[in-house]
Parts: structure tokens; sequence; C-alpha cells
């Protein structure tokens, strides 16, 4: 008789505690003015969050080498290593010929290059926990409970409960996005995608506009996926 991978919740659960806990202080703020003691006269002293994508990676990390029969569906850069890698650059590509407009004097491309290559980091370190660890843990549920409850988990790291936005269209947001970055994992059965998917909708959003630039980084980005996509197919 096969083997039936079951759900060790113990660790699962002791995932999320350890990440939500290293997040609460991050997200709630109480560790921006040490950040931007760090990171004055840098182009990151207002990117605060990039301290949030350390939680899931060093609960994940921590929790692994306990978790003897986790799944191993899911790992860093899947059977197609070398197409996942090229989708993960594609965004700091993208947006370093395109630009991005900032308010520290910095040269627009050169800006674009800086900001989308370290929130690709940020990027991975944040999926590595939700996709290599929980996803991966989580292998035996339904595949829409799955992400259903992936985002949930996601939406309540994010510690945003103050306003009516927050409470009602921001869990409809994360849940949304969490089910398409979880079925684009299962996908590719690599982080790297869903991370270079995350980094396009950082680099799109949180610099509180949406120009040219973004519209432009958005339609290189997804055309180049396209054709990778295709010239994989052709080639294989």
């Amino acid at each position: 008789m096969r083997n039936v991978m079951k759900i060790n919740w113990k660790f699962v659960i002791l995932f999320i505690v350890v990440a939500l806990g290293i997040s609460f202080p991050i997200q709630n703020g109480y560790l921006d003015d040490h950040f931007q003691t760090l990171a004055r006269s840098t182009i990151f002293v207002n990117s605060g969050y990039l301290l949030a994508g350390i939680s899931p990676l060093l609960a994940a990390l921590v929790i692994i080498p306990f978790h003897k029969d986790l799944s191993d569906k899911i790992t860093i850069f899947g059977e197609e290593k070398l197409k996942n890698i090229l989708i993960l650059c594609l965004p700091v590509l993208a947006f370093s010929v395109v630009g991005i407009k900032n308010d520290f004097g910095v040269e627009e491309s050169l800006f674009g290059f800086s900001f989308a290559a370290i929130n690709t980091i940020y990027a991975c370190a944040e999926e590595f926990g939700w996709r290599r660890y929980l996803q991966n843990a989580l292998e035996p549920l339904n595949k829409n409970l799955k992400y259903i409850l992936i985002s949930f988990v996601w939406w309540i790291w994010h510690f945003r409960f103050e306003s009516q936005f927050e409470l009602f269209i921001f869990p409809f947001i994360c849940i949304v996005g969490g089910f398409l970055l979880g079925k684009l994992t299962d996908e590719f059965k690599s982080i790297l995608p869903v991370a270079a998917m995350h980094n396009l909708i950082i680099l799109t959003t949180s610099q509180g506009n949406f120009g040219w630039q973004q519209i432009a980084g958005i339609i290189i980005v997804i055309a180049g996926w396209i054709l990778l996509d295709k010239y994989w197919k052709w080639v294989n």
C-alpha cells in the first residue's frame, strides 16, 4: 500500500508562531528607527519593510532541520534551474532599462537596478518561508484549501488591522494574490518565479506613484516571461 503523507501540524504551527513573532515588531514599526539609522544616506532609508522578509526565512530555517518528513516538491531552483533564474532576473533587467524616479538624486536606471535587486533578495527570503517550507508542509491538503490557508497566514503576518481597508479589502487582496502565487509555485515547483512576481508587485506599487516607467516595466517583464516560456518549450 502506498504511504500517504500526513501534515505534521506541530511544525506547521511552530513555523507560523515564529514567523508572526518575528514579524510583529517589524510590521508595527518598532525597529524603524534602528533600520533608518543603519540605512542612513542610502536609497533604502525608508524601506523598513525589507526587515519583514527575515521572519518567514528565519522561521523556515529553524524548522526545516527538525521536520524530517517535509515534502521536497517545491525547491529553490525547481527542475528547470536556468529558466527559473532568468524569470527571477527579468524584473531587475526591465527596471534597469526603464529606471525608477526617486527623491534621492540617483540616476533613474541605477536606482531601478538597485531597488529591483535588493527587492529580489527580499522576495526570495519571504517566499522561501511561505513556499519552500509552508507550501511543502501543507502538500497533503486540497490545493485550494492550501493556497487559502497560506494566504490567510500571509494576511495576518502583515499585522494591518487599523482601517476598514486593512480589515475588509486587504485580506481579499492577500487571499487572491496568495492563491495565484500558490498555483504559480506548484506549476514551476520553484520559489524563483513566485519571488519574481512578488518583486514585480513591489516595484510597481511601493513608490507611491504609477507612471509610464511602471507600465513599461510590467510590459517588458510579462512579454519577456512569455517569450522565455515559448522559447524554452521550442528548444525542449
